[in-house]
Order: C-alpha cells, then sequence, then structure tokens
C-alpha cells in the first residue's frame, strides 16, 4: 500500500512540472485549427459568419422535415383570415364603423405563437413569417373592406410584418433566458396578457392609470396600433349615422353627430378626429412609430443574442434519485446533505443488481394456475398499399408453468409481432390460428391473467415506486382482495425485485430519475403487481442493460419461473450464460416462421445437435450458441438451408403437433366428463375492479402526479392571479362614462384571453393529460386496468379544486377593482361565472386534446377555435352587425354567455355620465332653450340624456343614459 501512495505522489509531482509545457502546446494546437481571424480565446473553430450559416443550414432542414407543421401554421392562419375577414365583411362606411375598423386591426398582429417564435431560427424564421402573414393579411386586409389604396395596404403590411419581428425577439429572449420551456410559457403568457391589454384599444390611453401606464411606451403593439389607425383613417370623412336630433332640414349648428370627435352643423365625421379624441393618436406619428418599432427589433434581437451566449444550460453529471420528503432511506441516511433528499446513484449505496436470493412467495406474489398455454398455426397478415404481406407464418408452441422460454430470431423475424400477437395486443392486421389454455379457449379474463413487459419502460415520471406498483395491484388484482392484501403483497414484490433502497424514489424522466436497470425492475414489479395467474410476457428486458444488470433480471426471471409462473420473453444475442437461463427455445427466421422449437437442453446441447446435425458446421466449444444459431439461419453463406422447411420435415416438428393436439384433446375428454359451467366458472369480466371502483384509484394517481408538479401548480396560479391584478388594476374604477362601460366589458374579455394559455401552456392541462393518456395506450388499456371514460374522468376531477380556488381568487380580485361593492345576488353571479370559467377551460382542453395526437397539434387548433369564440362573443362584432351566416357562432360560443353574464351582473342598472368628449354639444335655434328644442326628440325614446335643459346656448347631449344600453348592442 505504501509503494502505490508514493507512485501516485511521485506521477503528481512529474505531471505539475511538465503541465504549464503541456497546456501551451494544447492551446498552440488548438489555435491552428481555428478559422483565420478567430480570437486566441475563442472556444470555437469557426466564425460566426459560418457559424451562422451552418445553424442556418441545419434550420432549414429541420424546417423541411417538418413541412407538415409548417402547412398546419399557413392553413390555420389562412382559415382565421377568412373567418375575421367574413365578419366585418360588408360594414357599412359610416361612423358606426369607427368600432368595427379598430376590432380588425386589432386583429391583424393577434395571431403568434411565443412558444414557436422561441424555437425557430431567425434567419429561417423570416420567409416563413413573410409567406404566412403574406397570406394571412392580404385576405384579412381585402375581405374586410379596409382602405383599398396601394399606400395604405402597403403601409399596413410594412407595420404588421416589422412589428410580428419584433414581438418575437421578445419572445427569443424570453426563451434564451430562461431554462426551461415552463418558465419561458409561464412568463410569456403573462406578457402577452400585458401587450395586449396596453395596446391601446381595449384600454385607450387616455383611460390608461400611471401605475401602469409606462407598459404602452415599453408597447411594439401601441405603436403598431396607432400607425394602423392613423393609416386606415387619415383624410377620410364617414356619414353621421344618426344625428342629434334627427329632424328634416336642419341647417347651421343645430345638430350634431353624437360622436367623439365630431362638429356641430356637420353630417359627417372625420375619422382622423374621432381617433384623436377617443385615442389620442395622430397621424404625424406614423413614421416616428416605425422608427420606435425598428429599434426594439434591434434592441431585443441583440439581447436574444447576449443572453444566448451567457445562459448555456451546462448542468451535467450522474442522475440522481429523488425521494419524497422525509422518506429518504435508513441505509442513505449517511450520504451527503446538501442533496436534500437526491441521492446520487452513481455511488455504491443502491446495489440493484445485487444477487437474488430466497424463493417466491407464491401466494403474496402470484395466483398462479399453472396451466399451459399453447398455440398452433398463428399466422398474421397485415394489409399495406393495397396489398397483404405475411408477417407470422404457421407458428407453433407453448409455454409450460415453471418454465422460461426464449423468443430468439433474426432481425426482422417477427418476434415482438409473435408476441404481441400471442398477447392480443395486435393494432392491426388479420390473425389465425388457435390459441389454447390448458387446450380450451383463451377465457375472457386473459388480459387480466397475463402480464406484459414491454421494451421500452413508460412509466408516470412524477409517481414513485410503490405508488406504481400499488396502482397496478388496486386495479388489476381481483376486487374481492382486501386493499390491505393488495399492499402487502406491492411490499413483497419490492422485496423480491431488490427495489427496498429506492421504493420511494421518484421514478423521473430517464436521465433524471431511476436508471435503466431500476425502471426494467419496476416494469417487472408494475406486472407482477397484478399477480398474473398465467402467463408473463417480456419484449427483450435485457435490452440496454450491462452484463451484469442482464444477469440480474435473468436471475429474476429464473427466480419467478421456479415459483410456477409461466414465463416467455424474446431476446437479442444474449450471452452463453444468459442464454443458459433458458428451459425452452423458440427460434425464427425471416418471414415469420419457425426454424425450431423445443428445449435448449444442458450446456445447449439439446439444440445445437439439432443444427449440427444438418447445417454446413457445427458449434464451436469456445463459440456462444445464441450468435452461433443466429448466424446460422441469418447468414448468407448458409441461405440455402431453408430452416423452416427442414423444421417442418423433422421429428421434432410432428413431437410438436402430437403434443398440441394431446392438449386439446385431454380438453375435450375433460368437457365431457365436468360439463361447460366448469368452463364458464373460468370466465370474469374484462375488468378486475368495476367502474365504480376505478375512478378513487385513478383519481388520487392523477391528484399525485399535480400535487407532486410544483411548476403545474406555479404556474396555474402565477397566471391567473398575476393575470387578474394586471386587469384589476389596469381596468380600475373605469367609470360611467360609455367608453368606461366599454372598457369594463373590455377587462371581462381579458380575463376570457387567459383562456388559450390555461389549456395549452407548457406542463399545464394538455402536457398533463398527454403522458397520462400515453401511459394508457401504451399499457393499461391493454391491461385492462380501467376504462378509457374513467381516465378522462379522473382528470377531469382532478383540475376541478384548482380551478374553484383560482375562480374564487380571480372573483375577489377582479370583481372589487372593477365593479366594485354590488348587491349580494351580482356579487354571486360573478363568482358563479368565473368559477365557470375555469372549469370550461379544463374540459374545453380535455375536448380538444383528447382524440388529437399530440399536445402541439391541440395547442393549434386551440388557437383557432379560442380567436372564434372570442370574435364571436359580441364584443368585437355586435350580433346586429353579424353576417347572417355567422349568427350561429355568436350562440353556439361559451364566451357570448360568459361575457355577456358577469357584464349584466356587474354593469346591469348602471347609469351613465358621459365624459367631456363623449357629450354631443350643439347650439338651439335663436330664442329656444335647449329642452323646447329637443322636447319632440325626448318623446320618441331618445337613448340619451339632455343635461342643460334650461340653457340656451351649447346644448350638452349623453348619448345614452344607461349601462344596459351598451350591453343591448350585443343583445
Amino acid at each position: 500500500m505504501l509503494s502505490i501512495l508514493e507512485e501516485i505522489e511521485q506521477y503528481q509531482k512529474d505531471f505539475s512540472s511538465k503541465w504549464e509545457a503541456t497546456q501551451r502546446e494544447f492551446e498552440s494546437t488548438r489555435h491552428k485549427l481555428k478559422a483565420k481571424g478567430m480570437l486566441h480565446r475563442a472556444s470555437q473553430t469557426v466564425s460566426f459568419p459560418i457559424q451562422t450559416a451552418i445553424c442556418a443550414r441545419r434550420a432549414t432542414q429541420q424546417l423541411w422535415n417538418d413541412k407538415g407543421s409548417t402547412l398546419t401554421t399557413l392553413i390555420g392562419e389562412i382559415v382565421i383570415a377568412l373567418v375575421v375577414g367574413s365578419v366585418f365583411y360588408g360594414t357599412p362606411e359610416t361612423s358606426d364603423a369607427f368600432f368595427s375598423y379598430g376590432s380588425v386591426l386589432s386583429f391583424s398582429y393577434g395571431f403568434y405563437r411565443p412558444s414557436s417564435d422561441a424555437l425557430a431560427s431567425i434567419l429561417v424564421d423570416i420567409p416563413v413569417k413573410l409567406v404566412v402573414g403574406t397570406c394571412f393579411n392580404i385576405i384579412l386586409y381585402f375581405l374586410s373592406g379596409l382602405a383599398t389604396t396601394a399606400s395604405q395596404f402597403f403601409i399596413f403590411f410594412l407595420f404588421v410584418f416589422v412589428t410580428t419581428l419584433a414581438v418575437s425577439m421578445v419572445f427569443r429572449t424570453i426563451a434564451a433566458a430562461t431554462r426551461t420551456l415552463p418558465q419561458a410559457m409561464a412568463i410569456s403568457g403573462f406578457l402577452v396578457l400585458a401587450l395586449v391589454t396596453y395596446t391601446g384599444f381595449v384600454l385607450p390611453g387616455p383611460y390608461m392609470h400611471p401605475w401602469f401606464k409606462w407598459i404602452s411606451y415599453i408597447n411594439q403593439l401601441s405603436y403598431a396600433f396607432e400607425a394602423l389607425l392613423v393609416n386606415q383613417a387619415h383624410g377620410t370623412n364617414y356619414p353621421c349615422s344618426n344625428l342629434v336630433p334627427p329632424y328634416p332640414n336642419l341647417t347651421g349648428d343645430t345638430f350634431i353627430c353624437p360622436v367623439p370627435g365630431s362638429v356641430a352643423g356637420e353630417t359627417f365625421v372625420n375619422e382622423d378626429a374621432w381617433f384623436e379624441t377617443s385615442y389620442d393618436y395622430s397621424y404625424s406619428h406614423l413614421w416616428r412609430n416605425l422608427g420606435i418599432i425598428l429599434g426594439f427589433l434591434f434592441f431585443f434581437l441583440f439581447t436574444y443574442l447576449l443572453t444566448s451566449e451567457l445562459n448555456v444550460n451546462s448542468s451535467t453529471g450522474p442522475d440522481v434519485l429523488v425521494f419524497l420528503r422525509g422518506r429518504l432511506p435508513s441505509t442513505m441516511a449517511h450520504t451527503d446533505l446538501k442533496l436534500k433528499g437526491r441521492v446520487d446513484i452513481e455511488r455504491p449505496l443502491v446495489v440493484s443488481s445485487a444477487p437474488i436470493e430466497g424463493n417466491v412467495n407464491e401466494a403474496a406474489l402470484m395466483q398462479v394456475d399453472r396451466e399451459t398455454f399453447s398455440w398452433r398455426k398463428v399466422s398474421l397478415d397485415v394489409m399495406i398499399k393495397g396489398h397483404s404481406r405475411r408477417f407470422l407464418d404457421n407458428s407453433c408452441g407453448w409455454v409450460k408453468p415453471g418454465s422460461l422460454t426464449a423468443l430468439m430470431g433474426v432481425s426482422g423475424a417477427g418476434k415482438t409481432t409473435l408476441l404481441n400477437a400471442l398477447a392480443q395486443r395486435m393494432p392491426s392486421g388479420v390473425i389465425q390460428g388457435e390459441l389454447y389454455v390448458d387446450g380450451r379457449p383463451l377465457p375472457t379474463s386473459f388480459n387480466n391473467d397475463v402480464g406484459y413487459v414491454q421494451q421500452q419502460d413508460v412509466h408516470l415520471e412524477t409517481s414513485t415506486v410503490r405508488e406504481a406498483l400499488r396502482f397496478s395491484a388496486m386495479l388489476r388484482q381481483p376486487f374481492d382482495v382486501p386493499k390491505s392484501e393488495k399492499f402487502a403483497s406491492v411490499e413483497e414484490i419490492i422485496h423480491l425485485l431488490n427495489m427496498d433502497d429506492f421504493a420511494d424514489a421518484v421514478v423521473g424522466l430517464p436521465g433524471k430519475g431511476l436508471n435503466v436497470e431500476q425502471r426494467k425492475r419496476l416494469s417487472i414489479g408494475v406486472e407482477l403487481a397484478g399477480k398474473p395467474a398465467l402467463l408473463l410476457f417480456l419484449d427483450e428486458p435485457t435490452s440496454g442493460l450491462d452484463s451484469q444488470s442482464s444477469e440480474a433480471i435473468l436471475a429474476l426471471l429464473r427466480k419467478l419461473a421456479a415459483g410456477g409462473l409461466s414465463i416467455l420473453c424474446t431476446i437479442h444475442q444474449p450471452s452463453a450464460m444468459l442464454f443458459q437461463r433458458f428451459d425452452r427455445l423458440l427460434l425464427m427466421a425471416r418471414g415469420g416462421k419457425v426454424a425450431y422449437f423445443g428445449d435448449i437442453g444442458e450446456n445447449s446441447e439439446t439444440v445445437l445437435r439439432y443444427f449440427g446435425d444438418r447445417g454446413p458446421r457445427r458449434c464451436a466449444d469456445a463459440e456462444n450458441p445464441a450468435e452461433y444459431l443466429l448466424d446460422a439461419i441469418g447468414n448468407t453463406n448458409t441461405a440455402k438451408l431453408d430452416w423452416p422447411c427442414l423444421w417442418d420435415a423433422s421429428a421434432e416438428a410432428k413431437a410438436v403437433s402430437t403434443e398440441l393436439e394431446r392438449m386439446t384433446k385431454s380438453f375435450s375428454a375433460w368437457r365431457q366428463g365436468n360439463g361447460s359451467d366448469v368452463v364458464q366458472a373460468r370466465q370474469r369480466g374484462a375488468y378486475s375492479m368495476s367502474l365504480l371502483s376505478q375512478i378513487p384509484s385513478v383519481c388520487v394517481r392523477v391528484f399525485q402526479q399535480y400535487w407532486q408538479s410544483p411548476t403545474y401548480i406555479a404556474s396555474k396560479f402565477t397566471l391567473g392571479v398575476a393575470g387578474s391584478l394586471l386587469i384589476g388594476f389596469s381596468f380600475f374604477q373605469p367609470g360611467q362614462s360609455i367608453l368606461g362601460v366599454q372598457n369594463a366589458i373590455f377587462s371581462i374579455l381579458m380575463v376570457c384571453a387567459m383562456f388559450s394559455s390555461l389549456v395549452q401552456q407548457a406542463l399545464l392541462i394538455m402536457p398533463k393529460f398527454i403522458v397520462q393518456r400515453t401511459l394508457y395506450e401504451v399499457r393499461e388499456r391493454h391491461s385492462n386496468m380501467y376504462s378509457w371514460s374513467v381516465l378522462i374522468l379522473a382528470n377531469i376531477l382532478a383540475e376541478i379544486p384548482y380551478h374553484v380556488v383560482l375562480g374564487v381568487m380571480t372573483f375577489a380580485i377582479f370583481n372589487y377593482t372593477v365593479f366594485g361593492i354590488r348587491s349580494s345576488e351580482d356579487q354571486g353571479l360573478v363568482l358563479l361565472f368565473f368559477v365557470y370559467f375555469y372549469i370550461l377551460a379544463g374540459t374545453f382542453a380535455h375536448m380538444v386534446v383528447a382524440p388529437l395526437p399530440d399536445a402541439t397539434t391541440a395547442g393549434r387548433v386551440v388557437t383557432i377555435l379560442f380567436w372564434m369564440m372570442i370574435l364571436f362573443s359580441g364584443v368585437f362584432q355586435t350580433l346586429i352587425a353579424l353576417p347572417g351566416f355567422w349568427i350561429f357562432m355568436y350562440r353556439v360560443s361559451p364566451m357570448t354567455y360568459l361575457v355577456g353574464g358577469v357584464a349584466v351582473s356587474g354593469l346591469s342598472g348602471d347609469a351613465i355620465i358621459c365624459s367631456q368628449a363623449e357629450l354631443a354639444v350643439f347650439q338651439p335655434p335663436a330664442g329656444e332653450t335647449c329642452g323646447a328644442y329637443m322636447q319632440p326628440y325626448l318623446e320618441q325614446a331618445a337613448p340619451g340624456t339632455l343635461l342643460n335643459p334650461d340653457a340656451t346656448a351649447s346644448c350638452s347631449y349623453c348619448p345614452l343614459g344607461y349601462a344596459d344600453q351598451v350591453l343591448a348592442r350585443s343583445d
């Protein structure tokens, strides 16, 4: 020992003396490999322009390989443009159209995906944005009837395109500055809400409160919206649709159009004056705003590049186990306390491949029926491009209790296909042949009686090992087994599989949680927890494992077989030691044909004798028998030997057929003596537990998934609470003016704008459900663990508590800041509407994502449906102004009833007090008072109120008297 320490010390001395020279030599060599002009300290070997060109080429290749996503986006934008344009098609060119034009222009920049902007390459993304924007804006612009002069259209297109790029840079910066997608989406969801609120449309500049008005100054959308409006309005006069008073033969300044910006005595309204009075916008700001937007674009481009360089996620290191709080095993109590419940799995504290000792407790682990599973002449035909192709061809064999059978073959021989066909898990194709259990047809409970360990270890990453096993035991063991007994069997399985040290560890994602071997043990444990009475299928259980872990898994299977379980597993090129663990071999050749089925024999003598007698050579003493067999049936040099034909003609094959025939005949004789009633007793329902019994277990798992995902809870509540605070204090006490009432309605609409983010935000509803559904479709559905309807119901129920709490919090923040204190009935209705809103978001998400393949596609669908619901809510375009074809959408949009219900509860009955800008001021005829002049009009149920009836000059008329008149516009 002393000499070793001395050698180490001497090596360190020699190395330290040579270190500086070696480092200089390394740096010099590395610098020679760099391109000319590169800094000596730079880590890259090529210049920045070359790096950019290479990355752009890669991004282009990625975009080309994902053409479907781009086409889906393009088609979606075209559909939205057609819908929005058709809604505003035929808008009359009168003063009533002012609000409609603002609505159209607000939609022109409202459709972008922050997450996709953050992920795409800038250079490759520009032409995509150009194509998508061109299609969208051309359709929207001309279909909605905006100004058709060339200059106005190209100014519109320029501002929309530049603003899209500028806003995308903001989201790129957020993506580059954050480490995870949930972080970026939580920030971007709130940012979108702030940008839209302070654009200037839903909350005009004169009505912005000083504490948040600064947002409009740093908001690119506010400058773009002003430019779009003044570009559309400049130099345009619109005829007034409703003069006050509407008398015939009016002259002088005795009448006025009741629209802000109008002039007494004129029958038209200058749109420039209307926008300046209502929004404080000016045409002189047009090109100034373009410069500001370009400044934002280049500033955030710089921040994006800077954060990309600085925020490099270089967190590397070994995988760690994460335990629930207070569940750290006693064997790990001496580990570094700084890990806070995390244990490095590379440390020799958990030796999961420890030798397996002891016997299987059959009573606790399995309810083995000791029945033989057999199949005869099993074939599989699948239609491919109109032609039938055979994947399995007359396969025969059996798996007896207590035996371990290997299913081997060359690549593409159909090993997994045969395993799926025998397990009744083929998704398509026509299966022919006969499958028996002790010579009788398969019972209806066959899927419950077998376990299937797939090659991919699919587990819920938020559950612990013990929770996963208990879930399987609760739903797969018979309903009459007490819960305590089910949990006791789980503890036996944990001990059997040597999982005691990580039983309370969180599964995690691959690479961040259980390692490969631990996941494989859990996969086997999940199937054993169901107490398979008949058979255990395994698809390449040693895939991805090292030799020590593979030996541990095969030792475990050997132990299970010794307990009476029948095991059939596929395996690819096992070592000689692993091959000896099996009792019987089913060897498949190409085309799904059987090349051998029978005993392996001691030291593989039986199977090697069969192939040695018929093949060109025998297996060498030092050769791996498994590799010899695969080489024999797959080597091109021996391809002239038709091993399937040799097998069909062999005495061994005839013996197999004879044994299968004996099994069938023995059952027929047994049935005649015992009657069919005994056979029916073997049959039972498809599910081990009733539907009502399934709901609690599935609900508990979904609740655990959410509770053990703090990012999910934090993101949901951050968005709901922060968004409500932003909206509440942005529209704080909007006042009783006409625009104040309109702002209050828009505040409700902005709360509804959180709908899309709640539904599709990363790690929120949709992605959570996708994880559950994937697990169900891959494993749990085939095992008849629970019903699909139970999965849907459990996910909806798990969301409701969060939605109720969020609804209450949103009500408390929004109601008292915008509506103030009203009657108990009104406040109760507003509370119910907000709870309904959040529950609607949850159920709507599940409705959309359930039939779709992934959350990305579902997100695109949600975006289209959400904007259609908002568009047809009656706020942007009233029911009366809608084209007849679209009236049905107003009736079916949930937002119609949500916005209308909250608005009526919070505003109905309030009197309107016009602001100075909203008052229609005109002069009465000489010698008349305002009251006398307006009396005929007021007696005809005029909608407004005359404020100074006794005045003889400057009559002040408020166009509306009550908030209900504003609400009535939207029915």
